[in-house]
């Protein structure tokens, strides 16, 4: 935890309250997954001064109370970003509670509009971010019953994304309406997220093109962080970091072990693949409580080619993490069941895909930490939460397996 001063710093926290959301999209992720968990833990003063006046700086600077991963930012960076998309000296940056590794603030604009600007802080991978606009310009003819991030052109060049001198990535989004759903009805989520796989399933493999950046599959677990491997993990959790943890880790590297196995098993099988959202959960999602229906998935920055059904086990992660979380993982399946389609064998490896969704999170926690891009709290203050998470999906693994068989064999003939 820790207070920074408004001048150096801008903290993003997790996705946590009502509208700020509205784009993670691009940006609350792990290195290619998020944490299935996106605690908020510390408390800062956030704002963005307007230094000069004239075109494309920011004359106000709103300054709000928000809480947790702190994210450095140089000062003026953030109106710097803001000039390249849009000129309006009467604009406000307002700090959000949401971007986890990413900085996600609010734009208001003198005319009322509101925007979404968000600064990546993913080491500097414009690789990926280039990719990941690709597929959200890829999916536009597609008519989903939800909305997916839009990003303003740049006034300069056109291109929906720009490098600011600090070599990170900046974009504009227009501002998708609603709230974060959490558990409130998993089976409308689990709709929308077969909906926008089969849509993802019809792109094919010709997204992306030159200087784009392919986030590793899960089963490639141990590639999830440049700066991890699987023996440098191992050896890392042994030290003394983990020590104030020291039980929930044992049980995870027990699970680990276990997995690893597993994948393999399913490699041998060759899962169907395709291009896949690879964070789609209840945090990178928008509802109207009112409507009782989903109006965006965001977070699409490490979409990649990966096993088809990593996209439910990712939401299913989250789930399994709750109190009696069987109800609500069926409720989640038969939504889903509408839309997708598994085939048997990935209904079979649906559990181990979720429990893979916790291993990537932990092993990109000790990336980061290593990176010096985090502290390893992010990972020791999880640890027994993960360790929870899978030895009950272990423990109902059977469970699982049958309730999306028979939901699947319910919506789709041929199963």
């Amino acid at each position: 935890n820790m207070r920074g001063p408004i001048l150096a710093m801008v903290t993003v926290a997790m996705v946590a309250c009502e509208a700020t959301a509205f784009l993670l999209g691009p940006g609350a992720s792990l290195q290619r997954h998020t944490p299935a968990l996106k605690a908020a833990s510390s408390k800062a003063r956030v704002g963005v001064f307007g230094a000069r006046k004239g075109p494309g700086f920011i004359t106000k600077m709103v300054d709000e109370n928000t809480s947790g991963t702190a994210t450095l930012v140089k000062p003026g960076e953030a109106k710097l970003a803001l000039s390249y998309f849009l000129k309006d000296e009467g604009a406000t940056i307002t700090a959000t509670t949401g971007g986890v590794n990413n900085v996600v603030q609010y734009v208001d604009t003198s005319s009322g509009v509101r925007y979404v600007l968000r600064i990546y802080n993913n080491g500097l991978n414009t690789g990926r971010v280039k990719f990941e606009h690709a597929v959200l310009k890829a999916l536009e003819p597609e008519k989903f019953s939800f909305e997916i991030p839009r990003y303003l052109p740049s006034l300069e060049t056109g291109e929906t994304f720009m490098p600011l001198p600090s070599g990170a990535s900046c974009c504009l989004c227009h501002l998708i309406p609603g709230t974060l759903p959490k558990t409130a009805d998993p089976a409308i989520l689990g709709r929308s997220v077969g909906e926008l796989m089969m849509g993802l399933g019809r792109l094919g493999d010709t997204v992306g093109g030159p200087g784009g950046y392919v986030t590793p599959p899960y089963y490639e677990v141990y590639k999830v962080h440049h700066a991890c491997s699987k023996e440098v993990f191992y050896d890392y959790v042994k030290g003394p970091e983990m020590d104030s943890c020291r039980d929930g880790i044992n049980t995870l590297v027990a699970e680990f072990k276990v997995l690893d196995e597993r994948i393999e098993e399913l490699l041998r099988k060759g899962l169907p693949s395709q291009l896949i959202h690879g964070d789609l959960h209840f945090d990178n999602v928008l509802w109207s409580e009112e409507k009782k229906q989903v109006t965006g998935l965001l977070d699409f920055e490490f979409a990649a080619p990966d096993w088809r059904a990593m996209e439910p086990a990712v939401c299913l992660s989250k789930y399994v993490g709750e109190d009696d979380p069987f109800p609500l993982v069926e409720k989640f399946i038969e939504g889903f069941c509408e839309y997708g389609r598994l085939t048997k064998d990935e209904c079979l490896g649906l559990p181990d895909m979720i429990n893979l969704r916790v291993m990537s999170n932990s092993i990109y926690f000790v990336g980061r930490a290593l990176a010096g891009e985090d502290t390893i709290d992010a990972l020791t203050s999880r640890a027994d939460m993960y360790a929870a998470r899978m030895v009950w999906v272990r423990e109902n693994r059977q469970k699982i397996v049958d309730c999306i068989s028979a939901k699947m064999a319910q919506f789709d003939p041929a199963f």
